[in-house]
């Protein structure tokens, strides 16, 4: 049985009683007999693991490294995931708990008081005191903004220099000259100051970021007044390119970095970074390691299938816990549903609403003019209500969904006058950003969400839903757990027909009994 309370350790000093109660209850509890490997290499590892009983044992590189009671494996390794390079192995009877680090990530990114909890806490010494040694990078409307990159500030130097060499070669001429204004060698830095000025602000509106599971760009336009951001998943990268137009951008290591995708505008491009190069080998890196942990991951499942079908002599086992069969983290099966901003709404009730009410303040004017009765003129102003009831029931209508593996934009006009549905399959989904245009969706912070399909087929577009960048989030969380639901599926499959054929092979090596259709021993070698 589990344990009635979450055992003390250092990284959870600070988690409340829910927090500790809701760790506790979304765990595994495994026991292995001593010699039992835990972990091959290569494997993914992607858990936290806590000790309760026993010794764990790693051959590292730097030496044998040992876990005893009470200690914690993993901790280092869940901001970077990466496949491991050594065994895990039980040199005693051993029992522990773990937490799969989709699981701890549903928690930090769902709780920002968890998040808070688990954040690192060191001494002035650097010393780690609580929490986590590093949090893994999450997005920017969850609480915690990953590493960002912007543009260089390289050509800041490159400009001062000619800006200072111009600005002497005039000072000299003002000084020497009796018919150039005295004045007439601010004009350099005046120049250069309002060239600084719009450089910075256009730098402080593009941001680019590179994560482990996504390409991501949030950028402004000025000429339209458009908020765009981008988000590329690992897995839909098909190529990445770097560029460098012109002399001085090689002599300062800028230039352009290109992330292409099947998608029709699948182009996302990181405009004047520095050492683009350096940029590119790290999303290929991660592209490999992410190829890397499926394999290793695909190759896990397996085994421990082959382990819990009776084959293997010592293997951990599952006390209490989900299983991999089950989808962990945030699987959002009940679906999701947005309407569009409350906004849009009121900017639509805006009319109906001024056209019902300036006649009421104005009754007694009107009926002296007409000469028609109060009760009359407030009767027939109150029709336009059904003109702003019509608009209200326009816009409740007006639905987008998510369920079942689908995007779905329904479109229903009040009255039954018109009714439309699409849809898009969210596996085929290439990437999905983000629009604000113009002032009025910047300051009520509502935008439009476009997703992204391959080839030439035909974006959705959820039109105009509040705080688009949390929409966007939100699709990518259900794509991803979709994506999950599909390979655990299939992975399944797979499983079956390879523990089928591992037992027919057992079976033709001879670890059974021979059939009473057969007609008798063979002398086949079937070793080889």
């Amino acid at each position: 049985m589990k344990p009635e309370n979450l055992p003390d350790h250092p990284v959870f000093f600070r988690l409340s009683d829910s927090g500790r109660n809701g760790l506790l209850q979304s765990s595994e509890l495994w026991e292995a007999a001593a010699g039992a490997r835990l972990f091959y290499p290569g494997d993914p590892g992607e858990e936290l693991i806590l000790l309760l009983e026993g010794r764990l044992e790693s051959d590292t590189p730097g030496g044998v490294k040992c876990w005893l009671t009470g200690d914690l494996w993993g901790e280092n390794r869940f901001a970077a995931p990466s496949p491991l390079e050594s065994s895990l192995i039980a040199v005693e009877d051993s029992r522990w708990i773990s937490w799969p680090r989709e699981t701890l990530l549903t928690f930090l990114k769902s709780s920002t008081t968890f998040r808070k909890a688990l954040a690192p806490l060191k001494d002035s010494s650097g010393r780690l005191l609580s929490g986590l040694p590093d949090m893994p990078p999450l997005p920017a409307d969850s609480g915690k903004k990953s590493r960002r990159i912007r543009p260089s500030l390289r050509p800041v130097l490159a400009g001062l220099i000619p800006a200072v060499l111009i600005t002497g070669l005039l000072f000299t001429a003002c000084v020497t000259s009796e018919i150039l204004p005295r004045m007439l060698y601010l004009l350099s830095p005046a120049v250069y100051a309002g060239w600084l000025l719009v450089f910075l602000i256009k730098r402080l509106t593009r941001e680019y970021g590179v994560e482990t599971d996504a390409v991501t760009s949030r950028t402004f336009d000025w000429g339209h007044f458009t908020v765009e951001s981008r988000h590329v998943p690992i897995d839909r990268i098909q190529g990445v390119e770097t560029e460098k137009n012109g002399v001085l951008r090689h002599l300062l290591r800028m230039g352009n970095l290109i992330v292409k995708t099947s998608a029709l505008d699948g182009v996302l491009i990181f405009q004047g970074v520095n050492n683009p190069e350096n940029l590119r080998s790290k999303i290929l890196d991660i592209q490999k390691k992410e190829s890397r942990r499926v394999k290793g991951r695909e190759r896990e499942d397996l085994r421990r299938s082959l382990e819990g079908s009776g084959l293997g002599t010592v293997v951990p086992l599952r006390i209490e816990g989900p299983g991999p069969g089950t989808v962990k983290g945030n699987s959002r099966g009940e679906g999701m549903r947005f309407h569009k901003s409350p906004a849009v709404l009121i900017g639509r009730l805006i009319l109906p609403l001024l056209v019902t009410l300036i006649p009421i303040l104005g009754v007694g004017m009107i009926s002296d003019m007409f000469s028609i009765s109060g009760v009359y003129t407030i009767t027939i102003s109150l029709l336009p209500l059904l003109w702003a009831l019509y608009r209200f029931e326009d816009w409740r209508n007006d639905l987008y969904q998510v369920a079942g593996g689908y995007a779905i934009d329904l479109y229903r006009k009040p009255l039954g006058l018109k009714e439309s549905r699409r849809q898009v399959e969210l596996a085929s989904v290439q990437n999905i950003r983000t629009e604000q245009k113009g002032l009025i969706p910047f300051l009520f912070r509502f935008g439009d969400v476009i997703l992204v399909t391959a080839g030439g087929a035909a974006d959705t577009v959820f039109k105009s839903v509040s705080k688009p960048w949390r929409v966007q989030e939100s699709l990518f969380s259900y794509r991803e757990a979709n994506l999950r639901r599909r390979e655990l599926s299939s992975r399944e499959q797979r499983k079956d027909d390879f523990v089928r054929f591992a037992e027919a092979l057992d079976q033709i090596r001879g670890s059974s009994q021979p059939s009473s259709l057969s007609p008798g021993p063979s002398n086949a070698d079937y070793s080889k």
